[in-house]
Order: C-alpha cells, then structure tokens, then sequence
C-alpha cells in the first residue's frame, strides 16, 4: 500500500511541477526567423525582427567587416541602414578603441572627393568607438555606382591619418536588396 501512495504523492508533484514549469514558459518561437543574412559579395544584408512595445519590428542594414590579415576577427565594421523605411540612411562605422579626438570619421570615393560623408564620434567604450552620419539619396545613388574601392580616413589615437579600404563589390546589390527588405 505504501509504494502506491508514493508513486501517487510522487506523480501529484510532477503533475504540479508540470503546471508551474508550463506557467512560466517563455511565449511559443515564432514561425518567422528572428535574424536573417544574405551576402552580396563583400557585403551582407543582416534583418532583426526585435519586440518594441506590443508590436514586432524588422530591422536591417547592409554591412561590411574589416579584418586584418591574419586575424580571425573583425577590427572593425561599417553598417548603413535605418531604423524605418521614413528615416534618412545612416552609415555607423565600429572600430576597436585607438582613435584620436576631437577628429571624425570620412567616407570618400577618392582623394579628390566633394561630397565625402562625414561621421562623428558618438560613443567610445572598452570595446569599441562608433562614429555615425547621415548617408544623403544623392550620396546613395552614387556609392551604389561605383565600381572600384572607397575608403574610410580616420586619425589613429597618435595623431596619424589612417586610411581603410572600403570594398564596393556587392554593395549595390546588398542595397538594392535593403530597400525591399
């Protein structure tokens, strides 16, 4: 008699852990991916799906990782994208931490370049300095006919100029494919 009334104490108490455990289980997985990413040659298109208030939103950029040969990771990142389809393009560029202030940040085509886009140091933490600025649709229109490398100009935390090569293969693709992500 003892045995059955452990088994049933026992499964009366994985019954209630069952009830308590599924009381506190996390909201059903979407059938939708939360991230997605497709690559356009050096480029890649990155959507998150994140929750602001009661509603989902699709958040996505184009972006392209710097790396330096031999590394296995990026030191640094440049993403233009917005946050909805009314905001005006940003470009962000992240950087390990080694930069010079007061400077900013320059996107060019060339040496020779008028319309360089400007980006201003926002943050700088332990593990990366951020600097943003407005990407203009005739700024837009122009990076995304372009067919040999730009560059980013910094100044490092010594004063000297640095100068990145920015990869323009797959970037009108990848932008083509922002616009109706």
């Amino acid at each position: 008699m003892n045995l059955v009334r452990i088994a049933a104490s026992a499964f009366a108490v994985a019954m209630a852990s069952a009830a308590a455990f599924a009381a506190d289980a996390p909201p059903p997985v979407s059938t939708e991916p939360q991230n997605t990413s497709a690559t356009y040659g050096d480029w890649t298109l990155r959507c998150s799906r994140t929750a602001q208030g009661d509603k989902e939103v699709r958040v996505c950029e184009v972006a392209l990782a710097f790396q330096l040969q031999g590394q296995q990771a990026p030191f640094a990142q440049l993403a233009i994208g917005h946050a909805a389809a009314k905001d005006p393009m940003h470009a962000t560029f992240l950087v390990t931490p080694n930069v010079a202030f007061p400077s900013n940040v320059k996107l060019t085509v060339d040496d020779k370049d008028t319309q360089a886009i400007d980006l201003n140091w926002s943050t700088c933490i332990a593990a990366a300095c951020r600097a943003d600025g407005e990407f203009k649709d005739d700024q837009l229109k122009r990076w995304k006919a372009l067919t040999a490398p730009a560059r980013l100009q910094f100044k490092d935390s010594t004063g000297r100029e640095l100068t990145i090569p920015v990869s323009t293969k797959g970037l009108a693709q990848a932008l083509d494919a922002l616009a109706k992500a």
